[in-house]
């Protein structure tokens, strides 16, 4: 299709007018405030989109520090691309020399309200279910990870800063404090596209002073400068976050007052999640109770161990070993120690017991059959010898293995099973007793 030399004119000086104009975003309504900034919804009248712009306050403006440190947290969350990190789109002054910078716009809810929901109820049925906030938090966890190997760490942690969209995305938010704690990775990825070095510098921040949330601040986060932090004070802010999510209460919200918050934080062990809230299995509180290691060379060393961590959680994933037998071989014997069962993958068994000096044949056990858990729960010698009938293939889970899987359920269902498992063979005794009289 052909067009004249002044249609293409008329186009260009169209898209030119439209594309140069000053008032790009177009305010809709207020989205929140805080200590730095304000954050507004607005539409882009150049792609016709609605995108959140971030606004520094007027009163911050004349405060160097301030203004660098919001210059730097555009630049660091430019230079993070992740899934779980909001872009940012443009970095402008508005009228009024307002230093703005214009990002996706995400609908969720805070962490915070999810976590509110949670509390008024029981158990599992607090709002929320337990196996719906890990998942959350394996997001923010694997965020992190990220945003680690990048050099970075945010150091403010916390629910208000963690956004649940409404399709299951999880974002991290508000890197105003966040710093370049190591500049290798930064460099390296501004040297790939770069020739001029001088141009990758970020602000100068105070690397001296003491900045965060109390309630969500590391033990070395509430006394060190930023400069001699590390990922291990993010990892201590997720473990609160997780601890919370657990139990429904902050392990250090007994005090208000900043320097109580703070002293509390360096002292006080608070109580292992699953001692909180019966409910959770002790796996997980362990985790837990890693993360929040007073001493940060006892923690977690970084985010990718504890997915590994929670991932073992959810996902057994082992390998049990294989053992094949012939006809006529004895797989256990009666009186043997049992610190293993049995899965039977093919083949068949016989169960006897010796009574009054001789072999009674209690049962035949086939594919997908399992034997020996009693005595692996009860810890006591087996009450039965099992022979191969034919060539049979088990698969043996042994007492460590079986006891982890245990520790990813509630601790009363532990209890519940050891429990019964002790009665069944009391049970089985008295049977046996009754049949000899």
């Amino acid at each position: 299709m052909m067009h004249s030399s002044s249609e293409k004119k008329k186009l260009f000086d169209r898209l030119k007018k439209e594309y140069k104009q000053r008032d790009r975003y177009h305010f809709l309504s207020g989205l929140g405030e805080g200590g730095l900034a304000v954050v507004s919804s607005c539409f882009d009248k150049v792609l016709n989109r609605v995108v959140a712009v971030k606004e520094l306050k007027r009163s911050k403006r004349n405060n160097p520090h301030l203004l660098r440190a919001f210059v730097t947290e555009a630049k660091l969350v430019s230079y993070l691309d992740h899934p779980g990190i909001v872009p940012i789109y443009d970095t402008f002054f508005e009228r009024n020399n307002k230093l703005c910078y214009s990002m996706k716009l995400i609908e969720g809810m805070r962490l915070t309200s999810l976590l509110k929901y949670r509390s008024r109820g029981k158990g599992d049925t607090k709002g929320v279910p337990l196996s719906k906030l890990i998942e959350i938090f394996m997001k923010i966890c694997e965020t992190l990870a990220y945003v680690h190997d990048k050099g970075v760490i945010h150091l403010d942690i916390k629910p208000d800063n963690v956004l649940i969209g409404k399709y299951g995305e999880v974002f991290i938010m508000d890197w105003g404090n966040a710093r370049l704690y190591n500049q290798k990775p930064y460099f390296e990825y501004f040297n790939q596209h770069m020739d001029d070095i001088k141009l990758a510098n970020l602000e100068k921040e105070a690397e001296h002073m003491i900045l965060g949330t109390p309630h969500y601040m590391s033990p070395e986060q509430t006394s060190k400068s930023r400069a001699e932090l590390t990922p291990s004070s993010d990892i201590f802010s997720a473990g609160i976050i997780l601890y919370q999510m657990l139990t429904g209460t902050h392990p250090f919200g007994h005090v208000d007052e900043t320097r109580e918050i703070m002293m509390e934080i360096r002292s006080f062990r608070p109580k292992p999640a699953h001692k909180v809230n019966s409910d959770i299995p002790l796996r997980v509180s362990m985790i837990c109770e890693h993360m929040l290691e007073k001493d940060r060379r006892l923690r977690y060393h970084s985010f990718k161990e504890v997915l590994e961590d929670l991932d073992d959680f959810y996902n057994s994933g082992q390998a049990f070993e294989t053992r094949t037998y012939k006809p006529g071989e004895a797989i256990v014997k009666e009186g043997d120690i049992g610190d293993y069962s049995f899965k039977i993958l093919s083949g068949k068994v016989e169960v006897t017991k010796k009574s009054n000096g001789k072999k009674k044949v209690l049962a035949e056990l086939g594919e997908d059959e399992i034997f020996g858990e009693l005595a692996i729960f009860t810890k006591q010698p087996r009450t039965a010898t099992v022979t191969a009938l034919q060539t049979t293939t088990i698969r043996i889970m042994d007492r460590e293995s079986v006891e982890k899987e245990l520790e990813k359920l509630s601790p009363w269902v532990g209890y519940m099973i050891t429990s019964l498992s002790n009665r069944f063979i009391e049970m089985n005794d008295k049977i046996l007793k009754l049949e000899k009289e």
